[in-house]
C-alpha cells in the first residue's frame, strides 16, 4: 500500500539512497528523438542547463553532440556518481526554485522528467521562472513531463525503476502545462501529448514541449 504522506523530500532521499542502482536502470534510456529535436534548434557549442542530470547521462549525450553541457541535480550522490564517470564535464548540485547561475546565462534548458516531483503548482511555476531567467534570449528548453492518466493532479505510485517502491509525482495535461509556460513567458515551440518513454511503462504517457524564450 502506498504511503501518502511520501513527498517530495521523502522521493529525493530515496534517489540519494539508491543514486548507483537508479543511474544503471536508467543509462540505456536516452531518448534520441528528443534530444535532436532539442539541439537542431541550437547554436553550435551551445551552453546547456541540464535540470536534473542524475547521474549525467544526457549531459554526455549534449557534449556528445559538440554542445556545453552544466548537469545540476539535487540528490548529491547521483552528482557524485556523474562526477566520477564524466570528470570533464561540470555538474553542480542545486534546486530548480533558486539556481545557481546568474541570468543570460545558458543556450538552453534540458528539464526532462524535471518536474514531475515537485509538490505544488506554485513550485512548477518557480522553476519555469528560474529556468527563463538562466536562459538567453531566443533560448530554447525542452520541458518534459508525465501526462496525468485520471482525475488526481498528485499520487504516489512506483514507477518503473523504483524497485516497486512508491514515490511522488505530479501529473499534467497537455492544457495546463501550455498555460502554465505561456503564463511563464514561454513561447510555444512544439508540445505534443501521448509520447510513449523508451522503456518505460506502458500506461505512462508523456508530454514533450519545446519552447523559446
Amino acid at each position: 500500500m502506498a504511503n501518502n504522506n511520501i513527498g517530495f523530500k521523502q522521493t529525493i532521499e530515496w534517489y540519494e539512497a539508491h543514486a548507483e542502482e537508479y543511474a544503471q536502470k536508467v543509462a540505456d534510456k536516452r531518448d534520441s528523438f528528443l534530444l535532436d529535436r532539442f539541439t537542431k534548434k541550437l547554436p553550435a557549442k551551445a551552453k546547456i542547463l541540464d535540470a536534473g542530470c542524475g547521474a549525467g547521462r544526457d549531459c554526455m549525450a549534449l557534449a556528445e553532440k559538440g554542445l556545453i553541457p552544466t548537469g545540476l541535480d539535487l540528490a548529491g550522490n547521483l552528482i557524485k556518481l556523474a562526477k566520477k564517470h564524466q570528470p570533464k564535464l561540470n555538474f553542480i548540485k542545486g534546486n530548480f526554485l533558486d539556481l545557481p547561475f546568474p541570468d543570460n546565462s545558458f543556450d538552453g534548458v534540458w528539464a526532462n522528467a524535471s518536474l514531475v516531483h515537485l509538490e505544488t503548482i506554485k513550485e512548477v511555476k518557480q522553476a519555469l521562472k528560474e529556468f527563463r531567467r538562466v536562459m538567453k534570449h531566443n533560448g530554447i528548453a525542452h520541458i518534459f513531463v508525465k501526462q496525468q492518466p485520471g482525475e488526481k493532479k498528485t499520487e504516489v505510485v512506483a514507477h518503473g525503476h523504483s524497485d516497486d517502491v512508491a514515490l511522488f509525482f505530479r501529473w499534467f495535461t497537455k492544457a495546463e502545462l501550455k498555460k502554465l509556460l505561456q503564463e511563464s513567458g514561454f513561447t510555444i515551440l512544439s508540445i505534443e501529448d501521448n509520447y510513449s518513454r523508451k522503456g518505460g511503462r506502458k500506461n505512462i504517457k508523456w508530454i514533450a514541449a519545446l519552447v523559446q524564450k
